[in-house]
């Protein structure tokens, strides 16, 4: 299978907790590498008692709206139910199959964990759009440095967003955060590209 056969979604996710059994997903946004567009929904929490107020001074979203306590709160945080299906008919125009889906984000892990823990409390886990491949700029830029020998002090998206001069304005919301990760990837591309063809 050639590389062109995949499809990269670059991912970030707000939560209401660091918990993705306990904590529900209330921000995505995801960047489709075909086409460079890039989508964010807001979600209404499944679970209104898991809410850690920490989580919501990092992320910046109030407790009121996420409970559909105000106007803005009923018209912004959308039903989970249905942003999951608008999800999987964005996620189809693609036109590949799930497997050839592959998850890009920063710790990919934690936001996986969540989007996995989404489709299954909308009883939907059968139509997952995504598969088992992902990335992980942090760990990707760990593996590089463990080649070249030179460490970094820290791996946060933040660290890599000041190594590669980049600028993220509106850190912790999930599509400043979703757009800030897919230029880091593409620094990253780029520096393995360069040093591939020195080889050849």
């Amino acid at each position: 299978m050639a590389a062109n056969d995949y499809v990269l979604y670059t991912v970030d996710t707000e939560t209401t907790n660091l918990s993705p059994i306990i904590g529900d997903v209330i921000e995505l946004s995801l960047i489709r590498s075909t086409d460079d567009l890039q989508k964010t929904w807001c979600l209404k929490p499944l679970n209104v008692e898991g809410i850690d107020t920490d989580a919501l001074r990092v992320n910046g979203h109030k407790i009121e709206d996420l409970k559909w306590e105000t106007k803005y709160g009923r018209e912004t945080y959308l039903d989970p139910n249905k942003v999951i299906v608008e999800i999987e008919n964005w996620v189809a125009l693609d036109d590949v199959p799930s497997a050839q889906r592959v998850l890009v984000g920063a710790n990919t892990g934690f936001d996986k964990a969540f989007l996995d823990q989404l489709w299954i409390k909308c009883n939907s886990a059968d139509s997952f759009p995504f598969g088992r491949r992902y990335l992980d700029i942090q760990q990707i830029e760990f593996f590089l440095n463990l080649c070249d020998g030179n460490m970094l002090d820290s791996y946060s998206l933040s660290s890599l967003v000041k190594k590669y001069g980049l600028k993220n304005v509106k850190a912790h919301t999930a599509a400043a955060d979703t757009a800030v990760t897919k230029d880091v990837l593409d620094k990253q591309v780029s520096y393995f590209k360069k040093a591939l063809a020195k080889q050849q």
